[in-house]
């Protein structure tokens, strides 16, 4: 039997503040979080959120732009404020925010980042928001285990990732916690662990190819 349950967590009301250190704000919501460089931010960005507002019932979703990415180069990564400045932009919906919420906390990994916000948000319901490609992955993350029992994990599926990412160590480990796709609106109120891997349709706009046309002039 599915255990439904709201588990704690807590946030700052708008824009890019920081999260309260004494936790002054006590919304009882759901909210989505997409971690990233944001190198830079794109529609492709706001697709997913959209997506996570649709199929997860999340009242915000908060756009986590990374200091420094730890499995990433430094190499061709932009300035921290500029790319901030993009998720900023890039937004442009009501209940999506641009949060500097690892640069403030002086977290680099995510389980870190996770471990902060659940002490200074307990009234709030976190649903940590990745594509398939990350999933695959998942066991290189610094504590990756810890994740799945910090939040609720929403997988969104990605060309060619599906397969990686249902075969991976992460998804082999939480097997018996995944949640049908036809559920994903109670994803929130579940108590970790608990994930789902929703197939969606995948939006074509890629960082790369953003970062690729600038240094091109196009």
């Amino acid at each position: 039997m599915a255990r439904v349950r709201p588990h704690s967590l807590r946030v700052p009301a708008s824009g890019v503040a920081a999260v309260p250190a004494n936790g002054a704000d006590r919304r009882r919501i759901a909210v989505g979080l997409m971690g990233g460089s944001f190198n830079p931010a794109h529609e492709g960005h706001r697709h997913v959120a959209e997506l996570a507002f649709r199929r997860l019932g999340l009242d915000e979703v908060w756009w986590l732009v990374s200091p420094q990415n730890p499995l990433k180069p430094a190499a061709g990564m932009a300035a921290f404020e500029d790319r901030l400045e993009s998720a900023r932009r890039a937004a442009r919906h009501p209940r999506i925010r641009a949060r500097d919420i690892e640069a403030r906390l002086g977290t680099r990994f995510t389980a870190d980042t996770l471990v902060a916000l659940r002490r200074r948000c307990p009234t709030m319901r976190f649903v940590w928001i990745m594509g398939a490609d990350n999933l695959a992955g998942f066991h290189r993350w610094d504590r990756w285990s810890l994740i799945f029992h910090a939040c609720a994990v929403a997988v969104f599926d990605r060309p060619s990732y599906s397969l990686g990412a249902l075969a991976s160590r992460a998804a082999h480990r939480f097997a018996r916690f995944r949640v049908p796709s036809r559920a994903s609106r109670t994803l929130a109120r579940r108590r970790p662990p608990a994930w789902v891997f929703l197939h969606t349709r995948r939006h074509p706009a890629s960082a790369t190819r953003i970062r690729e046309a600038a240094r091109n002039g196009s």
